[in-house]
């Protein structure tokens, strides 16, 4: 890479600028096949919708693409991603492809398709071990290519959910990813905490931090520290506590059922005694015995089914 290329642009250090008149040649007959096929010659993700567009430059407020380039020529170039063995290069939907996306320069494209173009080769990134590396290396670029410009919050927000979504496709857990998002970020210059947290989806974030963060618990160094895990000893102490006499309770209440149950066994029990009892009596009560004593006088024997008695009584 000569020093002119180097003045150019920091980042060509990083993101190899293609030069090569023959794979420029490749790249072209690319576009055309594409636009001859009813396709835009270069990919914008279908994410990057509308509303991520800096709205100033699409309704002509500010910077007018048009008439600068007619007045000064088109100083900055739409730059380009390339990636020839991308497995996703036909894709029209896919957050993945890499092949013919604009890294920097969407306002441009959509004010003049023919605007002069660079491409930047990603085939350095593809590994086997690290199938999403092109890509997450692409969004980097895309976040670098960002600061030098004004990056509206819902184009930043798209930015960070898809490189949250890259953090889960590699395994890191869902929480952690905002996290892991700004250490990339942070560590390579493209964006501040603050910022990529302020547009990051609250499921990519680790609430305990983000409380911390906001001042409503006191989860770092020092006395609150402490106190805090005071509060949370006595706390989880008292839970074991309840826990204790929940289990306690419910013990009680077993042992109390058992016992209603076997009382009400013992009570349909006695029921049905005193039901073969009732009936017994009531056979007995319909027997009489006649009895005639040697004086000659006769008497009879009953059974009182009311009240239980043996009633005798003498015979007319």
């Amino acid at each position: 890479m000569s020093k002119e290329q180097k003045l150019q642009s920091p980042l060509k250090s990083r993101y190899v600028l293609i030069t090569d008149p023959v794979v420029l040649e490749k790249i072209r007959l690319e576009e055309e096949e594409a636009m001859s096929k009813g396709f835009d010659a270069l990919y914008i993700a279908p994410n990057e919708t509308e509303e991520t567009f800096d709205q100033e430059i699409i309704l002509g407020h500010g910077h007018d693409f048009l008439k600068s380039s007619a007045e000064v020529g088109q100083l900055r170039p739409i730059e380009i991603a390339i990636w020839f063995d991308d497995p996703n290069r036909e894709s029209l939907n896919s957050i993945d492809r890499i092949h013919r996306r604009i890294i920097n320069g969407r306002h441009r494209y959509k004010s003049d398709p023919t605007w002069r173009r660079e491409y930047y080769d990603f085939s350095g990134f593809a590994t086997a071990d690290d199938p999403l590396r092109p890509a997450i290396e692409y969004h980097l670029a895309k976040g670098h290519f960002d600061m030098q410009k004004k990056a509206s919050k819902s184009e930043r927000a798209v930015w960070v959910r898809n490189m949250c979504e890259f953090g889960m496709r590699k395994g890191i857990d869902v929480t952690d990813c905002c996290s892991w998002v700004v250490n990339l970020a942070v560590d390579q210059g493209i964006s501040s905490d603050d910022a990529i947290r302020e547009v990051c989806e609250p499921k990519f974030k680790n609430q305990m931090k983000v409380l911390a963060k906001e001042g409503m618990t006191f989860a770092k160094t020092g006395k609150d520290t402490k106190e805090v895990k005071k509060l949370k000893k006595v706390a989880g102490e008292k839970l074991v506590e309840m826990e204790a006499h929940k289990l306690k309770l419910e013990t009680s209440n077993t042992q109390l059922q058992t016992q209603i149950d076997g009382l009400t066994d013992d009570n349909k029990k006695l029921n049905n005694v005193m039901e073969d009892l009732q009936q017994q009596l009531r056979i007995v009560a319909n027997i009489s015995h006649e009895h005639k004593c040697k004086c000659g006088i006769e008497s009879t024997v009953k059974v009182d089914a009311s009240s239980g008695k043996i009633i005798i009584s003498q015979k007319k």
